[in-house]
């Protein structure tokens, strides 16, 4: 049984462990040349983990920006985890209170993806998978970090590298096998447009927020008009 779910995580992490090295390598890099000692750098991929939110943080430290404004910035950026830990009611059900908090430390959106996923193709969600998949999805990321950070002083440049595209190039891959019928196409569709609607109406980091907002409304109406049917 726990080998089972080992091999499971094991199996849905790699993947985001690989994506997640060249991601964290930029970061790495980043927060190096924003005057963050390397130590510091790794230990807020180990303590933090939270993606944008770090690329967001390191960058704000650079321009001089308060802990406060660091702070609220974050809060903005991550308000989609709300919506994700809604999503993951059902499938963690079962688990023990204790170690659902524990858990929702791990939840990128990818490892959140992954989880989803899983529980949608009749997997067993189990503590041990879904532990494993996050420890072994943020082993990549605290990697990634430590060669960015050691050897950020080399590297001018992580956009010439492509490094930028890694996080979206792996969201894609694991949002694609998701969209199992029209409904799901429509919503994903409608929140891709309205998301770049909203950017370009100068509405920035709120953009996601709305546009998930409206594309979830849109597809809950939709599901209740198909039961009606």
């Amino acid at each position: 049984m726990r080998n089972a779910s080992f091999y499971a995580g094991l199996k849905l992490g790699l993947p985001i462990m690989i994506g997640y090295i060249p991601l964290g390598f930029a970061f790495g890099v980043l927060a190096v040349k924003n005057g963050i000692d390397a130590f510091w750098a790794v230990m807020l991929s180990v303590f933090v983990f939270a993606g944008a939110g770090q690329f967001i943080a390191v960058s704000m430290l650079g321009a001089g920006a308060s802990f406060l404004s660091i702070g609220a910035a974050n809060f903005l950026v991550n308000l989609r985890h709300v919506l994700m830990s809604a999503a993951l009611v059902l499938p963690w059900k079962h688990l023990p209170f204790s170690w659902k908090i524990f858990l929702s430390y791990f939840q990128t959106d990818e490892i959140f993806a992954a989880n989803i996923s899983y529980h949608k193709s009749g997997g067993e969600v189990t503590v041990t998978q879904v532990l494993t998949l996050a420890l072994v999805a943020q082993s990549g990321w605290i990697l990634g970090t430590f060669l960015g950070a050691v050897s950020g002083g080399l590297i001018s440049n992580v956009e010439a590298l492509g490094l930028d595209f890694a996080l979206p190039a792996m969201f894609t891959a694991l949002l694609v096998p998701l969209l199992a019928d029209r409904i799901q196409i429509i919503v994903c569709l409608t929140g891709a447009v309205l998301s770049l609607c909203f950017m370009e109406a100068g509405f920035d980091r709120w953009s996601i927020i709305f546009a998930t907002l409206l594309s979830a409304s849109l597809g809950l109406f939709l599901s209740l008009q198909k039961e009606k049917n």
